[in-house]
């Protein structure tokens, strides 16, 4: 009788079936701003004042009150006493007096009492007075206090990359450290007497491309992954395998042998090395249906195909979101509409997922599917990015609108 899958579920129940059983207990560490980039933050921070701190000038001008120009214009101009010209981050020393306007340069700090700048292209200065040649109004270009940010407003939030958008704000306020996430250790092998790890390729042997496409996603993922090598399809090293990977890691993945084979060892390897051993075996998913997850020891392992774009595609959008909701670490996708420019069917009853190649026409962008095998490598340089059909679904025709998940 042939095997069967397990426990086959849907991808958007994986987090809810396993979030409680596995724990990812990793410290937070205080680095410079400038060596936190692309880390995530570990803790919310808020502005601790306000900015801008003072009352700040758009423009090049004279700061007036608003009343002591109305009615100004070029054939009525009102005079006004020159009170002095401040430099860029100079205060004025006391309160502006009316009918007084003093010079403040872009960015300067308005003095008190005024309520406005008059451009200094709608001025003439003498040595001594500056004739307003047009009615200001108050407010006019100035920035406000707080304007920008207001003090005890959230600058960064917990779980957040560090981009130069948050290292900018960060700066603004003097900040000089971050608190973040220490980077989680993976440990990463491949399963299958198939497999070469080097040199020349002999007959029915193929080079193991698995880890180090799953290392090179984890790198990209803000991980700190180690490379186990390869394992050849013999159950006690693959449980020695498994005993020496979660010791030494946080999350480990191993591709290979999830399927029904009579050499396919994962799901009782898992099994018999801790409890509660496999949770879900096979997901309503193509490519990557015979993807295992088992836990350890509240350790999470994972059980990636040993096909290439299976296990790439499941690691990036099933693994690391399922880590990334754990840790409570905000994960952005860049998505685009774009038109299909063929039909692409798809099986009902299967979630899909479609590698596209974006292409511009008369100013429409379109993606072609990349119909490929899950064994294939090459639609990961093929194409730009991903189509997900949705599980119910029976695919989308010609000239659709879809959603395009880049890369």
């Amino acid at each position: 009788m042939a095997k069967k899958f397990l426990t086959v579920e849907k991808r958007v129940n994986i987090n809810s079936k396993l979030a409680n059983l596995f724990d990812i207990n990793i410290e937070n560490e205080k680095l410079n701003v400038l060596s936190a980039v692309n880390r995530f933050s570990a803790k919310d921070v808020y502005a601790n004042f306000s900015i801008p701190s003072f009352i700040k000038s758009l423009v090049d001008g004279f700061a007036v009150i608003a009343s002591d120009t109305k009615g100004a214009s070029s054939g009525n101009p009102i005079p006004l006493k020159l009170a002095g010209k401040l430099h860029i981050g100079e205060k004025f020393s006391r309160k502006l007096d009316k009918d007084e306007c003093v010079f403040v340069p872009t960015g300067g700090m308005v003095p008190d009492g005024a309520d406005a700048i008059v451009m200094i292209e709608y001025t003439e200065e003498t040595l001594s007075e500056v004739f307003v040649m047009k009615e200001a109004h108050t407010g006019e270009n100035l920035v406000r206090i707080g304007d920008d940010f207001k003090e005890g407003e959230k600058l960064i939030y917990k779980g957040d990359k560090i981009t130069p958008n948050i290292v900018a704000a960060a700066r603004a306020f003097g900040i000089r450290e971050i608190d973040v996430f220490q980077k989680i250790k993976i440990g990463i092998f491949s399963t299958g007497d198939e497999l070469v790890e080097s040199g020349n390729l002999p007959s029915g042997k193929i080079y193991d491309t698995n880890e180090y496409t799953i290392f090179a996603e984890a790198v990209n993922g803000n991980f700190y992954p180690g490379v186990y090598g390869i394992v050849g399809d013999d159950k006690s090293k693959i449980k020695s395998m498994l005993k020496k990977t979660l010791s030494e890691n946080d999350v480990v993945l191993m591709s290979g042998g999830t399927s029904k084979g009579i050499f396919d060892f994962t799901v009782s390897a898992i099994n018999e090395i801790g409890k509660p051993g496999v949770c879900i075996h096979g997901l309503h998913l193509s490519p990557g249906k015979p993807t295992v997850f088992g836990v350890v020891n509240r350790k999470l392992v994972v059980g990636l195909s040993g096909n290439p774009l299976a296990s790439f595609l499941v690691f990036r959008q099933v693994i690391i979101p399922l880590i990334y909701k754990k840790l409570g670490i905000l994960q952005r996708k860049y998505t685009i509409i774009a038109m299909l420019s063929e039909n692409l069917p798809s099986r009902k009853g299967r979630e899909e997922f479609v590698i596209g190649k974006l292409f511009t026409k008369n100013s429409e962008q379109f993606v072609k599917p990349v119909f490929s095998e899950s064994a294939f490598i090459s639609p990961l340089i093929k194409g730009d990015g991903l189509i997900t059909v949705p599980l119910m679904s029976e695919g989308y025709r010609k000239g659709d609108r879809v959603t395009f998940e880049l890369w």
